[in-house]
């Protein structure tokens, strides 16, 4: 099971993460708004990925994942709807952050394994 801790740090990390990739890529004046999500859900699930994995007993499945997605999913409303009432940046904001959920979600899926098998190498003696 996931604590709610997991979840909340793939939350925070995908709020702060994005928020900064979004301030980096508005003050350069170059680049995509909707990248800060791309960034945002890959550090989300990175981090959570650590967090769980310091779990007792933690495994890697496909409901940790879903889980987990989910979260980043909420994170990704969140942080879309924040960006878009405050600064208006995304050209079609309905179809930008439902390809950020779609994305967040899903992202898990794919990249959770990764950090999960290289921190167990590690463990190993």
């Amino acid at each position: 099971m996931v604590k709610p801790g997991v979840l909340a740090v793939a939350v925070v990390s995908l709020l702060v993460g994005g928020g900064i990739t979004f301030a980096v890529v508005r003050l350069v004046g170059k680049g995509s708004p909707e990248l800060a999500f791309v960034v945002g859900a890959v550090l989300g699930t990175q981090l959570a990925a650590v967090a769980h994995h310091r779990s007792p007993g933690a495994a890697s499945s496909p409901r940790v994942k879903a889980l987990v997605g989910a979260a980043l999913a909420c994170g990704a409303v969140a942080l879309g709807v924040a960006l878009h009432i405050a600064f208006a940046p995304f050209e079609f904001a309905v179809i930008s952050i439902f390809f950020a959920v779609v994305g967040s979600f899903a992202f898990p899926f794919v990249l959770f394994d990764t950090m999960w098998k290289a921190l167990s190498k590690q463990r190993k003696p």
